[in-house]
């Protein structure tokens, strides 16, 4: 066991000096060679305009969200800024769609903070539901992480949802935004009976394949034509078991998921 640990220290020192040098390496030798740079969330993009970095409403709205990307061993100076912009574009596209907009893994309400600062919901008479248990994960809706590093990522989320009053700042902060609805509950047990008819818009996030796959079995057929659906961990390697749930749900209605460089994946139900 103490080898074991040793090993996992050395590792770990590896790769706390493995980045340094790489983060230092792209800003002396590579950034000043571009035009535009992009470093995040592990995405690097290069000569790209990321123009969404340089809108007033995204950067005043950024101010207020948390944008830092967990255990990341990089300096990543625009954290999950992409991301955000990912969902602030589906948001948008969905508003002229019939239906209201849903959240399924909410956390401290992040992305859908962003997306309630930029994108005007009130004015396009839409409700913005979140379901989240505010706890953590149920036992019955399990991680399944497909990582040598398992056992340390769900760690990492326990203590995550191990903050205080996780719930009640979610509802302070929405307090003054009366079309968004914050719902305390396990998904997807909690949306048989508290979930809209109709649907524009879902952002999907829980970490779990299980509760994903129900998610999608409760609200799927709600969503409206040409209804966007955003799952936040698709394309990420440790969350392989949850592009393997979606993927399979999709396939059987003729469907596919199209995996973002984000880490994000995208459909547009038809």
């Amino acid at each position: 066991m103490q080898a074991l640990r040793r090993t996992l220290r050395l590792r770990e020192r590896w790769h706390r000096c493995a980045a340094r040098f790489f983060d230092l390496t792209l800003n002396t030798l590579v950034k000043p060679l571009h035009h535009g740079f992009f470093w995040g969330d592990r995405l690097l993009t290069l000569d790209k305009s990321a123009g969404f970095l340089a809108e007033p409403i995204f950067r005043d709205a950024l101010r207020h969200a948390d944008s830092t990307t967990g255990e990341n061993q990089y300096v990543s100076p625009h954290g999950i800024a992409w991301r955000y912009h990912t969902l602030i574009w589906a948001a948008r596209s969905s508003l002229v769609l019939p239906g209201d907009f849903v959240e399924c893994g909410v956390y401290r309400g992040d992305m859908s903070w962003m997306i309630t600062q930029t994108v005007d919901l009130c004015a396009a008479g839409k409700k913005f539901y979140l379901y989240d248990t505010f706890a953590g994960l149920d036992p019955r809706y399990p991680s399944e992480f497909a990582s040598p590093n398992a056992e340390r990522a769900a760690q990492y989320i326990a203590h995550r949802y191990g903050e205080e009053d996780i719930e009640g700042h979610v509802r302070r902060r929405f307090a003054a935004k009366d079309y968004v609805v914050v719902t305390k509950g396990v998904v997807p047990d909690v949306l048989h009976h508290m979930a809209p008819e109709r649907i524009a818009f879902m952002h999907i996030d829980m970490n779990s394949p299980k509760a994903e796959a129900g998610a999608l079995e409760v609200l799927f057929d709600r969503v409206a034509p040409g209804g966007i659906i955003v799952f936040d961990d698709y394309g990420w390697k440790q969350f392989v078991k949850q592009k393997q749930a979606a993927d399979r749900f999709m396939a059987a209605r003729g469907q596919f998921i199209m995996e973002l460089p984000t880490g994000q994946g995208l459909i547009i139900k038809r």
